[in-house]
């Protein structure tokens, strides 16, 4: 007799993702129906807005320029995050030298780190950026750090008598055992990233989706501020399920493997 499949709880049940989906869109669509067009547009003339936008060449210009803040800011605020904790980990007298301004830029108000960022560097995508790797780092420094110091000392003692080199050590003992934490600090610091960056244009910036934002909320332009804020509703879908989620299925491989 064949016995059937264990549900995995480490997976979400894609069928009630999309019941939430639907029942968000009904939650916006009564809202929407309830308030006045001047605050709040339905999802149809949310829709509408954004295919305007999607053949309005300005406007694929101010959501390219967002993208690329997006990938750098992003990518280098992670990478300098992970390469410190790491380095800490390893280090307790660098872990305590880093401890102040980690606990300096993760207490400090983003729009405080704006503001200043403005008089530093002015308007434009050094200032984006800049705000984006140094709100981002902290984030991924401290899962990294927390993630070196669980792994197994009787693992770190092995690969030191086997005289691994620090790439070996790093690709076979420290990023599998940091593959929980920096997944999730990935999912976290892209998210926050996407948002952080929205803002600082939205504040301080030229050019990109949120200046376009500032611009839409001066004309009253409802529906398009909604299309906007879908927009990068999907920018951030879209990096979750082809990007993060892939690279957490393939960091926590061994540990599925594990438990088969």
């Amino acid at each position: 007799m064949s016995q059937r499949p264990i549900p995995s709880r480490r997976r979400t049940a894609p069928g009630w993702a999309v019941v939430g989906v639907l029942a968000l869109l009904l939650g916006w669509q009564y809202l929407a129906s309830h308030s006045s067009p001047l605050l709040m547009a339905t999802p149809l003339e949310t829709l509408q807005a954004l295919l305007r936008l999607a053949t309005d060449a300005q406007a694929r210009q101010q959501a390219w320029t967002t993208l690329g803040r997006i990938a750098t800011g992003v990518s280098l605020g992670c990478l300098l995050g992970f390469s410190l904790g790491v380095l800490a980990g390893l280090d307790a007298r660098l872990r305590g030298l880093l401890e102040p301004l980690r606990w300096l830029l993760m207490a400090i108000p983003p729009v405080v780190v704006v503001v200043l960022a403005m008089l530093w560097f002015g308007l434009g995508t050094r200032m984006v950026v800049f705000i984006s790797i140094l709100m981002l780092a902290p984030g991924m420094y401290v899962n990294t750090v927390k993630g070196m110091l669980l792994v197994d000392r009787n693992l770190t003692e092995m690969v030191t008598v086997y005289r691994l080199s620090a790439w070996q050590r790093l690709r076979h003992l420290y990023v599998p055992a940091l593959a929980a934490p920096l997944s999730s600090a990935l999912l976290i610091a892209t998210c926050g990233g996407v948002r952080l960056i929205v803002m600082a244009e939205l504040l301080g910036a030229e050019d990109g989706v949120g200046y376009a934002l500032a611009n839409a909320r001066s004309i009253l332009d409802n529906a398009g501020i909604y299309a906007w804020a879908l927009l990068v509703l999907l920018w951030v879908a879209l990096l979750e399920f082809a990007l993060l989620q892939p690279i957490q299925r393939r960091l926590c491989a061994w540990q599925e493997n594990g438990h088969a």
